[in-house]
């Protein structure tokens, strides 16, 4: 039985209309029609943050930029990303967005190490393993079963924010791109909003160079080679794959579910990498300290050194944040009375009165 779900075509991404209401999309639907909708809304907070990270790989990879501020002031001004380079990079690379393709499944590899498992270990904030059943009461050995747009919003979860660990094969696992620190998303009134000024990202981002054939991993003959801790540029890391995944597929071709998955180690990160949508510290010796949340002090209590733009010495502010501050003091392409709202999401990792194995139950927005 050949099982399909093709993520350009077929509706999983929860989009939240002004009402309040919500309505599952495809990522045609999403993007074409970003400015219909106010925001991405998943199950958790790490899965609406992964969402958006695929969105903006997509739309980067279709650009190939934003390559400068004109470029981008012409989107910011259309006010749609229902664009003739859109449908067409869309159309193109259909055949590597299907979820259960036997030759590419999108997002995924099959390692002949790795053993069937209960799905319940691919979803994060479900208890599974050593995690304690808090405020989830799903049971491993009884396992469960996910329709496949959920399937797919825990596979993009999992590829961006799985921690490290022992894998029982000679490699272990290591964080994933979005594991530790605090992920800075600038928003406005719409989806639409949001997308694009983190595009402008591109424009400005310097944490990322290009060293070698920069292309997302659906572009990719195989996104796993060559081995390297380094990405070859801002789409590699966009689309970075620490774990080889694969979804199994049951049930009728047309209404495919997921009960088991395989997970094997894959790429490793260097900790030297910097991510653009990060804030760093420097500290005494003039190393890189990432931004985390403390559970005793108040992120915006340090909001003054994410704003610190000018000649930044004691830190490294995100770079998103540079680019829309040169669109608007620079170019003039975005009022300086605008008011943006800045998202945050991270990993909460450390919780007091909380053992070890309860730790990673806990997601912050």
């Amino acid at each position: 039985m050949m099982h399909s779900f093709n993520l350009i075509e077929q509706p999983w991404i929860p989009c939240v209309q002004a009402n309040g209401q919500v309505q599952e999309l495809s990522l045609h639907q999403t993007l074409t029609r970003a400015r219909e909708f106010v925001a991405i809304t998943g199950d958790t907070p790490l899965e609406t943050a992964a969402i958006y990270r695929l969105l903006l790989a997509v739309l980067h990879s279709a650009l190939r930029g934003p390559s400068n501020a004109k470029s981008w002031q012409k989107i910011w001004s259309a006010g749609t990303l229902d664009a003739p380079w859109l449908h067409e990079y869309l159309d193109q690379w259909k055949h590597r967005f299907d979820l259960f393709d036997p030759q590419r499944p999108f997002y995924q590899a099959a390692d002949e190490r790795a053993r069937p498992k209960s799905i319940i270990s691919l979803v994060m904030e479900m208890a599974s393993g050593n995690n304690a059943s808090l405020f989830d009461h799903h049971i491993e050995s009884e396992g469960a079963v996910l329709s496949a747009a959920k399937a797919a919003r825990a596979l993009i979860t999992a590829q961006n924010f799985s921690l490290c660990g022992t894998s029982g094969m000679e490699q272990k696992f290591t964080d994933c791109p979005w594991t530790r620190g605090v992920i800075f998303l600038a928003s406005g009134d719409t989806l639409f909003d949001l997308l694009a000024l983190n595009l402008a990202t591109a424009i400005v981002q310097q944490r990322i160079p290009v060293t070698g054939p920069d292309q997302p991993a659906w572009e990719s003959d195989n996104p796993y080679l060559p081995d390297r801790e380094i990405p070859l540029g801002y789409l590699d890391y966009l689309t970075w794959q620490n774990r080889r995944l694969l979804l199994i597929p049951e049930g009728e071709a047309s209404a495919p579910t997921v009960s088991q998955f395989t997970v094997a180690p894959a790429l490793r990160l260097s900790a030297d990498v910097l991510d653009p949508m990060k804030s760093y510290g420097i500290d005494h010796k003039g190393g890189n300290k990432l931004v985390r949340f403390e559970e005793d002090r108040a992120l915006w209590r340090d909001s003054a050194t994410y704003f610190n733009l000018r000649n930044p010495k004691s830190a490294k502010p995100p770079e998103n944040f540079f680019a829309i501050a040169s669109l608007a003091a620079d170019y003039g392409y975005l009022p300086s009375s605008i008011v943006l709202a800045l998202l945050p999401w991270a990993w909460l990792t450390t919780r007091p009165k909380l053992n070890s194995s309860a730790r990673n139950n806990y997601l912050y927005p």
